[in-house]
């Protein structure tokens, strides 16, 4: 049978109404360790209430808004449902925002249970043993965790319709309705006992300390995020952080047979720049002068010092890879009509058929990284000089870049790049020392191999069969750089 709480009346101008509110509640249905929301949902279910009337209940009787939670609200929520199931409060050290932003190698990493519940996700993750005994434990939020503290078991993953669902109103209704699928029996008391093992109390200590230590612990092997430099494939970066996350940042043994597994990180690589403690240089750049900088600084190189930059001559050999791949191809070519994107298969060389994959990996390395080769019909070489002469105006305003042309004016733009390439003129070359020559010829250079790298996989799978279903390449490498106390480096993660 139900329990009835009595709570009294709090508001003296509705002293007129009933001064009782009536509701049921079950001590076994509370767990110091279980979603809020969660909670929630069973609150509303147990008493046959709208999610509404829910949130009018806690708003009257607790001035606590169940659509806008806050830190407090969230473990005032907890302490409530304690105190209705005549159990003593725990404060769960999960329901705290982490101090400071964390972030790792720039991709933006939310740790804490308050943001991880407050209407962002679109899935619920559950543990299949803990469910039976109608509890979903916190933890399960922390996407690092593969697996359940309690039972070792891997999460499952419910997908809430937030179509049909109200922002306001997605976090407790998502759960109803993951409690109405997953639990049909409810509220008939569960037949399963929760039985948390022995070790859980150690495991839980040790994901607390170490989970609320990670901004220190990221800052000191990571340290400060400056720029990426490449864009991972959309559904990689978070997957990513991660895996970096358990593999990288001192992760606690009792909690690594819980975590996800990290073998698709291929590599690791972090390659020191300087070690120079004043050398300053990557920090005189905004964000989109970095943008600018790898595109105007070699194509300075492939003018001037093409033969001592390595990254140019690895650009200029997989050209001439890509042109010795098609002379000896003698099988169907893959071409892309670029106006309505698509692809087309054909052995002809001599009539249209769009562009040819090879000569679309060359048109794609080119405009990334050597304007002095960039040959485009007129529309597009227009545009693509504008774009390089702001990129130039960037650099000269961090004063890094002395302009080699002053004052010139968009009209005159296209007349200083004819198709001949010996005519290719300059705006700005740089201003550096030797030693800063060296540091963005390193970093180049793997910033080049990366995007090599991602062109070769991309063109294998297509060799191999796979018909090509977008363009260009899409990377599954992060490139971050770093300022790691008084170093510069840079971070190259492989992703398989």
């Amino acid at each position: 049978m139900d329990n009835f709480h009595r709570l009294i009346e709090l508001n003296s101008e509705k002293e007129h109404q009933n001064k009782y509110q009536l509701f049921n509640w079950r001590s076994e249905l509370y767990d110091a360790n279980d979603n809020t929301y969660f909670l929630l949902a069973k609150f509303a279910l147990l008493n046959k209430l709208k999610i509404e009337q829910v949130n009018e209940f806690f708003n009257q009787y607790f001035s606590i808004d169940i659509f806008n939670l806050n830190l407090s609200e969230h473990r005032s929520l907890k302490y409530l449902f304690s105190i209705f199931s005549n159990q003593a409060y725990i404060q769960n050290n999960l329901i705290t925002k982490s101090s400071g932003d964390l972030n790792i190698l720039g991709i933006p990493l939310i740790q804490d249970y308050y943001v991880n519940t407050r209407h962002q996700e679109k899935i619920i993750r559950y543990c299949p043993e803990c469910i039976k005994s109608y509890k979903l434990p916190e933890h399960a939020s922390l996407k690092y965790l593969d697996r359940c503290l309690f039972h070792n078991v891997k999460f499952e993953i419910f997908s809430c319709n937030h179509r049909v669902i109200r922002l306001k109103e997605r976090s407790v209704k998502c759960h109803i309705n993951f409690i109405r699928i997953f639990c049909p029996d409810f509220p008939t008391p569960p037949t399963k006992k929760h039985n948390v093992p022995s070790q859980f109390s150690t495991v839980l200590n040790d994901l607390d300390k170490w989970n609320f230590s990670l901004k220190e612990i990221c800052d000191k092997k990571l340290g400060k995020h400056l720029h990426t430099f490449k864009n991972m494939d959309c559904a990689i970066p978070e997957q990513c952080a991660h895996f970096v996350l358990v593999k990288e940042l001192s992760l606690p043994e009792s909690l690594r047979e819980f975590t996800i597994p990290t073998n698709a990180i291929r590599k690791i690589n972090s390659l020191s720049i300087s070690n120079n403690s004043g050398f300053s240089f990557f920090e005189n750049f905004t964000y989109f002068q970095f943008v600018a900088l790898p595109v105007v600084y070699s194509s300075f190189c492939y003018l001037h010092r093409k033969k001592e930059a390595s990254f140019i001559q690895s650009l200029l050999s997989f050209f001439d890879e890509l042109k010795l791949a098609l002379i000896n191809k003698t099988e169907k070519f893959w071409y892309l009509h670029e106006n309505d994107g698509i692809w087309t298969s054909s052995d002809s060389k001599g009539l249209y058929c769009g562009v040819l994959i090879h000569d679309l990996l060359i048109d794609w390395l080119t405009e990334l990284w050597l304007p002095p080769l960039y040959t485009s019909i007129r529309s597009r070489r227009l545009q693509y000089f504008n774009n390089f002469h702001l990129m130039n105006e960037d650099l000269v305003k961090s004063a890094s870049f002395i302009p080699v042309k002053s004052n010139i004016s968009e009209n005159k733009i296209d007349t200083l790049f004819s198709f001949n390439r010996v005519k290719f003129q300059e705006f700005a070359i740089p201003n550096f020392s030797s030693e800063q020559m060296l540091a963005l010829d390193s970093m180049c250079d793997e910033l080049v191999k990366s995007y090599i790298h991602d062109a070769r996989v991309w063109l294998n799978r297509i060799e191999c069969g796979e018909k090509p279903d977008h363009f260009p390449p899409r990377s599954r490498a992060l490139l971050s750089l770093q300022k790691v106390q008084n170093q510069y480096r840079l971070f190259n993660i492989q992703i398989d």
